[in-house]
């Protein structure tokens, strides 16, 4: 009697068939490669989400180990060996795909020339005829080893087909390709698109905000020649924003979007003009330093008093740089963040930054929990403030009840700077409820430094008798 150590070989088709629809693309193509006779039979082009990257064909360690040894001509042409191997693989599992509908389809290819064209509007074709409900389309060069610069001629541009069998697609995403038509009339099921370096217009912008009423999620991500980002359609059920690193936005974002609780934003400071957001949430803001321009209280009013409703703000680099000198020197209040509870700043704590800070949590006198990351931020040595700091004791003198509610505060990155040190003492004196301080210490910090740093933290006066500092 003989005893079968291979239990799968049991299995029907038709079973591996029902396992396979619920796999990724690569999980089930590696489950028929275990078996010889699923494989001959193709059993894996049952799969209803098909995701694969050109980069898993380019052996990246091994062109790793030539590039280290200096051998980038040969780094090159696995390169380019591995992109064609992808592009007819690809080619050939699209055109063979069995499974009636799709749950999703993503691909990421460097689009270098035309001649793929015909191929991937193909790919676009057939997925759509398979009602596709998830669509990633890619052209950005994904290569962790040498990728290519991301200014490029051609361009691959979306197909006719594509704007035209679009109903069943509920998530988009779209990087470093033409738009082409641009109607997105027939998107009536869509709710999240995310868009990163395309050419984007106000007309394109305003016909995804009246033909898609069901947008939960809208991403803009590097997108360029877009001089304004307006939606003003109170109907539409926006819930989540994220507009980074756009060029050039010099009319800057108009918004009346009633139902939004996200909004993030990075890059240039931008006139915004936001109205309805009584639903808003959570706020993430990333401004750059522009060192060649005057700030004055009329900006920091513009860049804060759009959010001033957020529970949860996120505030990075160089938007606490420009507190002009009526607000640190004359306590003009520009803003205040009365429903505010948890506060995240992100800073390199420079020397003309912490009253700036200090600033910014006196105008939130409710937050919970507060969050310092240091270390990671680019400097700015040639900035010049209009305004002089306060000196140590102006900064951390008061009375004591500005920030009563808070309860926890983490800080990462301490390196032992005086400006660090005046601002946890300034925390310390001023939270009567605060019961926890962690203060996580940069690798590179200097042990000497730190030490005397931490002494000096330890003997500070506290206004809450039951605080706990933890050192790590």
């Amino acid at each position: 009697m003989t005893t079968n150590t291979d239990p799968l070989s049991d299995f029907h088709d038709d079973l591996i068939i029902v396992i396979i629809t619920f796999l990724p693309f690569i999980d089930a193509y590696r489950l028929c490669m275990s078996k010889k006779k699923w494989y001959d039979r193709s059993l894996w082009l049952h799969c209803r989400s098909f995701e694969l990257h050109e980069a898993s064909f380019m052996m990246p360690d091994s062109r790793q180990y030539w590039l280290s040894i200096g051998r980038r001509t040969q780094v090159m042409y696995m390169k380019r060996i591995g992109r064609l191997k992808y592009f007819h693989f690809v080619d050939r599992a699209v055109r063979r795909l069995a499974s009636e509908f799709l749950t999703k389809f993503s691909f990421r290819l460097y689009y270098s020339s035309n001649i793929y064209r015909q191929n991937i509007d193909k790919w676009i074709e057939i997925v759509l005829e398979k009602s596709v409900q998830e669509l990633s389309l890619d052209f950005s060069d994904g290569d962790p080893v040498v990728p290519q610069p991301t200014i490029r001629n051609p361009q691959y541009v979306l197909p006719h087909c594509f704007y035209e069998q679009g109903m069943c697609i509920r998530v988009l995403n779209i990087n470093s390709c033409g738009l082409g038509l641009c109607n997105f009339v027939n998107f009536i099921q869509l709710t999240s698109l995310a868009l990163t370096r395309v050419r984007l217009s106000w007309a394109a912008m305003e016909n995804i905000a009246h033909n898609c009423p069901f947008l939960e999620t809208l991403s803009l991500v590097e997108c360029y020649r877009i001089f304004k980002v307006e939606i003003t359609l109170r109907t539409l059920g926006l819930r989540k924003l994220i507009v980074r690193h756009c060029q050039s936005l010099s009319l800057g974002i108009e918004l009346w979007l009633p139902r939004l609780q996200y909004f993030e934003y990075a890059g240039k400071m931008v006139p915004f003009d936001m109205r309805g957001m009584d639903d808003l949430e959570v706020v993430v803001l990333d401004y750059r330093l522009d060192t060649r321009y005057s700030y004055n209280g009329d900006d920091i009013e513009s860049l804060f008093n759009p959010f001033s409703d957020a529970r949860i703000l996120q505030v990075s680099t160089s938007a606490l740089k420009i507190f002009p000198t009526e607000c640190l020197l004359c306590g003009r209040q520009l803003f205040q963040f009365w429903q505010l509870e948890h506060l995240t700043l992100n800073t390199g704590l420079e020397r003309f930054e912490l009253a700036a800070i200090i600033c910014l949590l006196i105008s939130s006198p409710n937050i919970t929990t507060l969050a310092i990351s240091t270390g990671a931020i680019m400097h700015t040595p040639d900035f010049r403030p209009n305004y002089f700091p306060l000196s140590r004791g102006e900064i951390w003198t008061t009375n004591g009840s500005i920030l009563d509610h808070l309860e926890c505060v983490q800080f990462e990155g301490f390196t032992g700077k005086i400006c660090e040190i005046d601002l946890v003492k300034f925390l310390l004196r001023n939270s009567r409820s605060i019961k926890e301080l962690n203060i996580k210490q940069l690798i590179r910090a200097t042990s000497s430094v730190t030490s005397e740093a931490f002494k000096e933290i330890n003997q500070a006066v506290a206004a809450s008798g039951g605080v706990v500092i933890n050192w790590s």
